[in-house]
């Protein structure tokens, strides 16, 4: 089974998102993680096909965790979630290595649908040529 790695420092965010998600169940397993050194770690165990992360949290950042999933990831679809969507955040990422952004707050519905996306270009390889062509 697939599974979608979500990564903030807000555990009660985390919480809430791991329950509104639950009427996804069978769809994907979910993993969360609350800073990026946390997350490369369940990443070096575990197989992960989308990775959802914040980019203001303490450690290994998510610009960090970025940089990180375009060296050693690429194939792996990555959503940035943002407190409003702003130009300079789009300036500080590396672009290359996003998905997609969600701003806070948003519904589980509509992570959902990118993370079904993201299964979805995972699974027909396209993310990866997209990105290994740049």
């Amino acid at each position: 089974m697939d599974k979608v790695l979500i990564v903030d420092d807000d555990p009660i965010f985390l919480d809430r998102l791991r329950e509104e998600l639950q009427k996804y169940v069978g769809q994907f397993r979910l993993v969360t993680a609350t800073n990026g050194a946390e997350a490369i770690e369940i990443m070096e165990k575990e197989r992960i096909s989308v990775l959802i992360t914040d980019l203001d949290m303490p450690q290994i950042d998510g610009l960090e965790l970025l940089a990180h999933m375009r060296k050693h990831r690429p194939q792996i679809p990555c959503v940035v979630m943002t407190e409003p969507k702003t130009p300079d955040v789009e300036d500080k990422a590396d672009r290359d290595s996003i998905f997609r952004y969600i701003a806070k707050p948003f519904g589980a519905d509509q992570l959902f649908v990118l993370i079904m996306e993201g299964l979805e270009r995972l699974d027909e390889g396209l993310f990866w040529r997209e990105h290994r062509n740049k």
